[in-house]
């Protein structure tokens, strides 16, 4: 899990090629074991973390 994080952003959102410096073959590689990991529920579809914080402080 810590080495599929790496290629995600704070948002959940997988990094584009550029950013992580990867070529073609790697970065489908890494798209499609970002997204099996998410239909196994290892890792989550959004990160709402900030939603829910947000939430608490206006009650």
């Amino acid at each position: 899990m810590s080495l599929i994080s790496r290629f995600i952003s704070e948002q959940e959102k997988i990094l584009s090629r550029w950013v992580n410096r990867l070529t073609l073959k790697q970065q489908r590689l890494i798209t499609i074991a970002i997204k099996q990991s998410r239909i196994l529920s290892s890792l989550p579809f959004l990160n709402n973390e900030k939603k829910i914080l947000n939430n608490e402080k206006k009650i």
